[in-house]
Formats: structure tokens, sequence, C-alpha cells
């Protein structure tokens, strides 16, 4: 056998394996006939087809794709408008349409764009600006539940499944921002100078409550030691009474020290009848 002739078996054998080929699970395959399609393969593992030129496979990623879209202007139902930077998660479910539409991947962005871009305008125009900055909501809460549902209606088209549509950003118009956020702290200062207002209203209230409190307190206490006291006196009167009628002249002498003792305490000079008591006492006794 010469070279000619094993140099036309390799190439023989070389252009029949160009029928053989294979797929693995992260791929779609479409099989092309001088540009008409012939079949369409989605199981993944070994194929046959014509060798080329005859038949030509082009190959598709199978996996979910992200695509972020540029940032757009939209009017709330109150005409305000927001910017809004939404993205796209899809992925081809038909590659027979999707070659014969877009060819392509890169190709999607521009009529998946589109129609993400009017679908989400249509919803923010059914929304307030006010429900839109309202801190407590979520960005997706934004979105309509069926948005991917009529975005999947346009786009079947193109052999495109559309499984999730987010807003990654709201924004406001730069010409704009700086009115809104002087808007905001103007609502914010409205509510705090509330709630301030409020709050001094209660402290007042609580103020005055325990001021009625202490006094109602204080009365209390100075009415029960007015009563323990004049109970002591009342005592105090009984035991003197007592001891006076069983030593009359012993509780008089008593009295009557008690009595010189208080006078002469702060010293000084003292004019006195020696015949009064207690003075006449005290003399009696020396």
């Amino acid at each position: 056998m010469n070279l000619k002739t094993i140099a036309i078996i390799g190439t023989i054998i070389v252009w029949m394996s160009t029928a053989i080929f294979t797929l693995d699970a992260r791929s779609l395959g479409v099989v092309n006939f001088f540009g008409e399609t012939v079949q369409t393969v989605i199981d993944p593992g070994l194929h046959l087809k014509a060798p080329w030129p005859f038949h030509v496979l082009k190959r598709y990623d199978r996996r979910t794709q992200l695509l972020v879209l540029e940032p757009t202007e939209a009017y709330t139902s109150d005409t305000k408008n927001v910017v809004l930077t939404p993205f796209v998660l899809w992925k081809v479910s038909d590659p027979k349409r999707f070659l014969e539409s877009l060819r392509e991947l890169e190709a999607v962005q521009a009529p998946l764009g589109d129609v993400v871009i009017s679908r989400i305008a249509a919803a923010i125009g059914e929304v307030s600006f006010s429900d839109i900055l309202n801190t407590e909501g979520a960005a997706d809460r934004i979105l309509p539940e069926d948005i991917v549902s009529k975005i999947n209606q346009e786009v079947e088209q193109y052999g495109i499944n559309v499984e999730l549509v987010r807003l990654r950003h709201i924004g406001l118009p730069i010409q704009n921002e700086q009115s809104i956020y002087e808007r905001m702290r103007a609502e914010r200062s409205r509510i705090a100078k509330k709630y301030r207002s409020e709050g001094e209203e209660e402290a007042l209230k609580i103020r005055a409550k325990a001021d009625r409190d202490a006094v109602e307190i204080q009365a209390n206490a100075d009415r029960d030691a007015a009563e323990i006291i004049a109970k002591a006196e009342k005592e105090a009167a009984a035991l003197y009474a007592e001891q006076y009628s069983q030593a009359p002249d012993l509780y008089q002498l008593l009295i009557d020290l008690e009595a010189s003792e208080a006078t002469f305490e702060s010293g000084g000079t003292f004019i006195f009848d020696s015949n009064e008591r207690p003075f006449s006492t005290v003399l009696e006794e020396q």
C-alpha cells in the first residue's frame, strides 16, 4: 500500500469521524443541512449525523444565563420618574427556533431587553412613587407575579424561556435627587417632631401623676405621723397623771428641776421671785 492510498484512507476516516459527536449535560445541539435544521439534539451522549459539510452541528449552552440590562427610566402612576436596573435569568428552551431567530447567545440582549423593559415600565406605571420608596417594602414586590409569564409569551418566538425577572437597583434621576432628598428629610423631620411632641406630652402626664402621688403619699404620712404623735402624747399624759397620783411631791420636784435646768442652760443674768415656782421649790430643797 503506497503513501497515496494511506493518505486517502486516512482522509476518509477523518471525514467519516465528523459524523460522530457527543453532547454533555450542559449543551444542546442543532444539526443543519446547508442552513436548514434537520435535527434537534437535547439528550446528552453519543450521536450520529451526516459527515461535514452535509451536516453541521451548532452547540448551545443549556444552562441558565444572566442578563443585566442597562439602567432605564420609568414613570410611576403619579407621573414621577425613577431609574431602574433590571436583571433577567433565562435559558435556551428550543434550540431550533433559537438558531433560526437569533443564532448566537449574544444576540439575546436586544430583543429580550426590549420586552423586559416594556413589561417593567408597564408594571411601574401601576405603582405610586411613595410605594416604591417605602423602606418597609421589598424590590421584588413592586413587580406583578405574572410578569414572567407575560414576558415568556412574547419571547417564545426566539426559543428562549425566562425564569426570573428582578430589579437590581431602584434610583432617582440625578436632576431630581436633591429635591427628593429634601422632601424625604422634611418628612422625616416632621415625623421626628411628632414623636418628640408625643413623648413630651406623655412625660408631662407621667410627671403630673408622680407629683399627685407624692403629695398624696406625703399627706398620708403626715396624717399617720400626727396620729402617732397624738397617741404618744396621750399615753405620756396618762403616765404622767398616774405618776402624779402616786407621788405628787416628787413629781412636782422633777418638773421644777427640769424647768430650772432649761432656764439656766443658756446662761446670762436672771431676776426672779424666790417665792414663785420653779425657783421656790429649788430654794426650799437647798
